[in-house]
């Protein structure tokens, strides 16, 4: 078997393991970030025959000596939007490629809105729309978009967060919970957007590219533009992209600071869920 036989039977190989991992790891009981049972209170009263045991305040009730339940709202539907970045950057990764982690987050989104029974709505960005998958709670439907999303190839994608800023404002008629789901080394303008809806930003990075320590003569490939070039990396050419990276992210940070926009930042060795359920507590 020649050098470039073994190389693609071990790209397979890769392949084929990720989509096993991601796939069999969200599939069946769903895990889901989304914490609490939906309930939002509303007041308390005596309690009356019938009344659900569950809701049964026992602390106000040792304190009173009377019965007492908590009173809920009716729990409402949520409308989700899940917004997959498509861009090439995607495809790096030093521990793992950052489009595996993004899979999963996206994965663990979706089922787990699916779990609360809310409806959600799946779009494929880049530089333009890909594909929007209109409100659905089957499960068949949405492991079926999960499938979408790692069927497309990051390479040779960059995001157009404008276009992507006015597809949304045009498309999402009613108040809606949006995630955006990517690695956000292109800056967004979400001001518009974050006045109508509520977004949650999940940054996925490799540490590598936020320190990078790589020294000698390589011959690069933007992945977003599939541009290609010989660079000579030494100290002080990583010293200043790490700074550019830096500047960066603290404007991105305070754009969604102040825009009281949610996020977190994933990193490739990282326990998505764990860091996703720190994010929407």
């Amino acid at each position: 078997m020649d050098n470039i036989t073994k190389l693609s039977s071990y790209q397979n190989l890769l392949q084929v393991t990720s989509k096993k991992r991601i796939f069999s790891h969200l599939s069946g009981e769903h895990t889901t970030p989304f914490s609490g049972n939906g309930l939002d209170f509303k007041e308390l009263r005596d309690y009356t025959s019938g009344d659900d045991i569950r809701h049964v305040n026992w602390k106000v009730t040792a304190r009173t000596n009377t019965p007492v339940v908590n009173v809920f709202n009716e729990d409402k539907q949520l409308n989700i939007v899940l917004v997959y970045l498509n861009s090439g950057s995607l495809y790096f990764g030093s521990q793992r490629a950052k489009k595996d982690v993004a899979l999963e987050i996206f994965g663990h989104l979706m089922f787990g809105a699916n779990n609360k029974k809310d409806k959600i709505s799946s779009v494929f960005f880049s530089n333009k729309l890909l594909q929007f998958c209109p409100p659905t709670n089957n499960k068949v439907i949405l492991e079926n978009q999960l499938q979408i999303a790692y069927d497309l190839n990051p390479l040779s994608n960059h995001i157009n967060f404008k276009a992507l800023a006015d597809y949304l404002m045009g498309t999402i008629k009613q108040k809606s919970l949006i995630f955006l789901v990517g690695d956000f080394l292109e800056l967004p303008d979400l001001r518009l957007l974050s006045s109508k809806h509520e977004i949650s930003c999940v940054i996925t990075r490799d540490r590598f590219e936020e320190d990078l320590h790589l020294f000698g003569e390589f011959n690069l490939v933007d992945p977003n533009f599939g541009k290609e070039e010989q660079i000579l990396l030494d100290k002080n050419s990583c010293d200043t992209y790490n700074k550019l990276l830096k500047e960066h992210d603290t404007k991105l940070i305070t754009h969604l600071k102040k825009h009281k926009i949610k996020y977190c930042k994933i990193y490739t060795e990282d326990n998505t869920l764990a860091k996703l359920k720190g994010m929407l507590v």
